[in-house]
């Protein structure tokens, strides 16, 4: 009796177990080669920078009028006012020149495919020096709502630096006509 008892609450430990390891993969990511939709983890957006983590506090969709260019910024730092400068900041910034994002998913699966049009860099500053980076990257973009005041969706991508730097999770940006 004492046996089959220790079996059931071992069993029952195992289970629990499980479920921690599912519950935190859902707001875990970790940086790869690799992507695809499904890697895309449900947390609030955040990333790592030359190795230190960057907590998001701001994200903004231009839409340039001249050009036609699209860009989502993502900052650890908010501007005085939405649409506006910010300084000294940590950023990533992903990029359709000449083209629309639109509601739906796009794609870049590994760091050596190119796709026209698009680019992703991340800038932070040291010794009062911008540092822009910009090196091979993947990328699983899933916009779900765009309207005349903002955009939502969710983002994982990873550049091929050597601190392996990466942003991920779900997002909410600032719609700005520039």
């Amino acid at each position: 009796m004492f046996i089959a008892l220790a079996l059931l609450l071992s069993a029952c430990g195992k289970k629990d177990d499980a479920n921690k390891v599912i519950n935190s993969a859902k707001g875990e990511f970790r940086w790869m080669e690799s992507i695809s939709p499904d890697k895309i983890p449900v947390m609030q957006i955040k990333g790592m920078i030359n190795g230190k983590p960057v907590n998001i506090e701001y994200v903004n969709f231009e839409k340039w009028r001249g050009s036609g260019d699209n860009v989502i910024n993502f900052s650890d730092k908010k501007p005085k006012q939405n649409c506006g400068f910010i300084e000294n900041d940590m950023a990533f910034h992903l990029t359709r020149a000449s083209g629309d994002f639109d509601e739906g998913e796009f794609v870049k699966e590994n760091f050596n495919k190119n796709i026209d049009g698009y680019s992703a860099e991340f800038h932070y500053y040291s010794d009062n020096t911008i540092k822009k980076v910009s090196v091979p990257w993947n990328c699983v973009l899933k916009i779900t709502e765009i309207d005349d005041k903002v955009v939502k969706g969710k983002i994982a991508v990873c550049f091929k630096d050597e601190a392996k730097s990466w942003l991920a999770g779900t997002f909410e940006a600032v719609r700005c006509n520039n």
